[in-house]
């Protein structure tokens, strides 16, 4: 998986992991750039794998003892103390250090992928987040200008700056968490952080109501319908749309509790005429453009679920 400029490699043999690693920086030194072997980790998802490195395989005849990973290079890092001359003349290797965790794109995985540890990270950032928010809402309140001091902030300001400062953080990684317990976590945290940032200690639907705030498990939703969107309505030529045709086949019937049966479950509470993938768009849709369809669906399904956490306040 490649992003930008941030690179993801995933394979159930070890020795093919160091292959494709080796491969890697082959040609990032052909095209003169070089892997950042400080961010380089690697991560086991299973401890079967992990403790089978630690016996010998045969390959080719020969027993093998698989080494622990590590980048093999032509130009070394002086400011790096791990690297170590490598048996193979003017090559330098570097050792890779196995984690526990990881980030990617701002998504913490662990090695049985329950998604406990992006929770907590969600929970680590949204708290740094808010603490921000009470300083800057502190300083607003009572640091007087000299230029104008009965200068104050209003109720407005302080939202706005919340919700650009903490909100985000609790949206980001939202449909890749699973499990219906897991959002409770990070649902009640941030209607703590809404009410102590606003001052206002009444209901949380009733306070995520006159905010225009939806629930958590309405924005999630929203986000695998609008996912399922982007795969089932994307041109023939994109790479959304091939992935798309490649999985269809092997997801027949739908297994439960995967990202296919949460995207139709999520369709049926957002979207429910969108269940036939034949039934016809939302006219606004329709209208707009092919770069655009995706953001207007996003648009209009958003507004039908805004009036959802008033009828529960209600």
């Amino acid at each position: 998986m490649l992003y930008v400029d941030d690179l993801c490699l995933t394979s159930t043999d070890a020795l093919e992991l160091q292959m494709m690693i080796n491969a890697c920086q082959t040609w990032s030194e052909k095209a003169r750039m070089q892997l950042n072997a400080d961010k380089t980790k690697m991560m086991c998802e299973t401890t079967q794998a992990r403790n089978a490195r630690k016996r010998p395989r045969k390959i080719d005849g020969r027993t093998l003892w698989l080494a622990p990973f590590h980048i093999l290079s032509m130009y070394p890092d002086r400011t790096n103390p791990t690297e170590r001359p490598h048996r193979y003349p003017g090559y330098i290797s570097t050792l890779r250090q196995e984690v526990r965790q990881f980030d990617y794109l701002g998504l913490r995985l662990d090695p049985m992928v329950n998604m406990k540890a992006a929770v907590a990270s969600i929970q680590e950032k949204a708290n740094k987040a808010h603490s921000l928010v009470l300083a800057v809402s502190y300083s607003l309140r009572y640091d007087k200008h000299h230029c104008n001091p009965t200068i104050s902030s209003s109720p407005v300001e302080l939202l706005n700056l919340w919700k650009s400062c903490v909100l985000p953080h609790f949206l980001l990684c939202l449909r890749y968490i699973s499990d219906e317990t897991q959002v409770k976590t990070p649902q009640a945290s941030l209607n703590n952080s809404l009410s102590t940032t606003m001052h206002v200690y009444v209901h949380p639907t009733a306070l995520l109501s006159d905010t225009g705030i939806p629930p958590l498990y309405i924005t999630q939703n929203l986000q695998l319908a609008q996912l399922k969107f982007r795969l089932y309505s994307s041109p023939p030529s994109t790479v959304q749309h091939f992935l798309c045709c490649l999985r269809q086949p092997l997801l027949q019937p739908v297994p439960l509790d995967t990202l296919e049966d949460r995207m139709q479950n999520a369709v049926g509470q957002v979207d429910p005429p969108r269940r036939d993938l034949n039934s016809p768009m939302p006219h606004n849709v329709t209208l707009s453009k092919p770069h655009n369809k995706e953001k207007s669906y996003k648009k209009a399904k958003g507004q039908t679920t805004q009036t959802t956490p008033l009828i529960e306040a209600r």
